[in-house]
């Protein structure tokens, strides 16, 4: 029926991580959106939906909401990367074959350990306004055609969260002044008191980019999954020397490491109070280059809806929340891919009975009932086994 494919181990993985995140965010009474993300049912939905997927490696579920995180989820993460790389691949055939000269500039700030991501995100974003303000003529004029900036950071035991951005740039040749640029961004850390030894070194780096590749670094997460598997680049191959990424955090943490728990719940926590999104286009430079009006990082992170795809049944929401506590979301959606009869002995096993199952909990559901324990809204209390619940019906029924 399904075409008998592996899933991708960075996808099993991703998966996984999701889960653990989740715990952690839980633990710590997170609300962002990236604690719901793979969980929650969406808005109008009555349950989840399972679909085969002929053409892939694994079904896919639908009904549930996704955060399109681009920096700090495991899943969404790796889908966004995917997306904008192949964006900005296509930018940069355009953009060359026009006669403009491709460029990969790096910005960093001196850090040290003791700062927190937040700090260090709100320090570097001030320095940026203040280089760009000041580069307006350069940005924008006509020997420009527009840049893509994208937004990395990682974590090192000696020096803490590093926090840079890599802009990829499009010029006239001979039009770009590295020097000046150089100049410009070492005053703006100035401004803001991070002008420090060594700076002038390693604070600022320019290269001609002569790649497909090389073009679409800039579109690479560091917490991409996926995407760290490719290597872009000189920075991603040299990645160990630079730290840890949330993406690595993560897996430490779900391998009992406290310390790296709380260091990616930090790392989390300033990144979705920002909104830090992994990649921008400077205005106008989509239309330059004749690509269509960008997609939001939640679009991208849906799951594909494909005309091949087959619907096989829908889960409840009780048999969800099973699913869920046995962090069995993936192996659900790879028993999808070999038919119904395949994610019926699945929910048997977990004792979740069979797809299209009515809710044995909305028989306890009381009206304008307020507590909302859980991602999925208002659950009675307690939540009873289907067993329970067929036992106590026909007690109720013969009472009556």
């Amino acid at each position: 029926l399904c075409a008998r494919v592996l899933p991708p181990p960075g996808t099993v993985k991703a998966w996984h991580q999701r889960s653990t995140g989740r715990e952690i965010l839980k633990a710590a009474g997170v609300e962002k959106r990236i604690r719901w993300c793979g969980s929650k049912i969406s808005r109008g939905a009555d349950g989840v939906g399972v679909h085969a997927r002929p053409d892939r490696a694994y079904g896919r579920l639908s009904g549930v909401c996704v955060c399109g995180q681009s920096l700090a989820c495991p899943v969404c993460a790796p889908r966004i990367a995917g997306f904008r790389s192949a964006e900005v691949t296509e930018c940069f055939k355009r953009a060359t074959a026009a006669g403009y000269e491709a460029r990969l500039v790096t910005f960093t700030i001196p850090h040290a350990a003791g700062s927190s991501l937040g700090v260090e995100i709100d320090t570097f974003a001030t320095a940026w306004r203040s280089f760009v303000s000041g580069r307006k003529a350069l940005v924008r004029g006509p020997e420009s055609l527009g840049n893509q900036v994208g937004r990395e950071c990682t974590w090192g035991a000696a020096n803490g969260w590093h926090y840079h951005h890599h802009q990829l740039r499009y010029d006239r040749p001979g039009t770009f002044c590295e020097h000046g640029a150089r100049a410009d961004w070492l005053t703006a850390l100035d401004s803001v008191g991070r002008k420090r030894k060594g700076a002038e070194e390693h604070a600022f780096d320019a290269g001609v980019g002569g790649s497909e590749a090389g073009a679409a670094y800039v579109a690479k997460l560091a917490t991409s999954v996926e995407a760290q598997s490719r290597a872009i680049g000189l920075e991603v191959a040299a990645g160990a020397n630079k730290g840890r990424n949330l993406a690595s955090l993560l897996q430490a943490a779900g391998a009992g490491d406290k310390h790296a728990a709380a260091v990616w719940l930090g790392g989390v926590k300033a990144i979705t109070e920002r909104k830090v999104s992994s990649v921008r286009w400077s205005r106008g430079f989509r239309a330059a280059v004749g690509l269509a009006v960008e997609k939001s990082d939640a679009e991208v992170a849906a799951e594909e809806v494909l005309k091949t795809d087959e619907f096989l049944g829908a889960l409840n929401p009780t048999q969800w929340r099973g699913v869920l506590a046995h962090r069995a979301e993936f192996a659900l959606c790879c028993a999808a891919q070999q038919g119904v009869d395949s994610v019926n002995s699945f929910l048997a096993g977990l004792d979740l009975g069979a797809l299209n199952d009515e809710d044995p909990c909305g028989l306890w559901r009381v009206e304008n009932q307020t507590d909302t324990l859980g991602p999925l809204g208002p659950m009675p209390a307690p939540v009873l086994s289907p067993v329970a619940v067929a036992q106590l019906t026909r007690e109720m029924y013969s009472e009556n």
